[in-house]
């Protein structure tokens, strides 16, 4: 059987999933001058109510481990933050507007500044009620 592939056909409907993204650092200022480290956790699928719950219930998770834990040295809030004497980390919850690997968009809905996540919030529910879940 031969399949036939239009390689000039460009994805117009995109797909969507949620992202919880971590990083942490200790800028290299630690005694090994560690790297950072980063983790991406998608939540994709048909039920994109469930995804959401199931990302938003991860993402809490995650940065309750977060606050009590450490990376090589201890994590400390901006304000009381040492360069060689604490780690830092960010953590968000995005909606991701999938098209390909190079045309994708996330929105940040938990994690970034409150201007940019209203925007984003405001995406996400026509996103939803476009697709008839709200």
């Amino acid at each position: 059987m031969i399949e036939f592939v239009n390689r000039n056909l460009e994805k117009t409907e995109p797909d969507y999933f949620y992202l919880v993204r971590e990083h942490v650092t200790t800028f290299q200022m630690d005694d090994g001058k560690n790297k950072p480290f980063t983790h991406e956790q998608k939540f994709e699928g048909k039920d994109l109510l469930k995804c959401k719950t199931e990302a938003e219930k991860y993402y809490w998770e995650r940065l309750e481990g977060l606050e009590q834990g450490k990376y090589f040295l201890p994590f400390a809030a901006p304000q009381y933050f040492e360069f060689g004497k604490n780690a830092a980390f960010s953590i968000t919850l995005s909606l991701v507007e999938y098209y390909n690997d190079d045309e994708h968009f996330e929105h940040p809905l938990i994690g970034e500044d409150d201007e940019t996540t209203a925007e984003s919030i405001e995406i996400e529910t026509a996103v939803l009620k476009s697709k008839g879940l709200l």
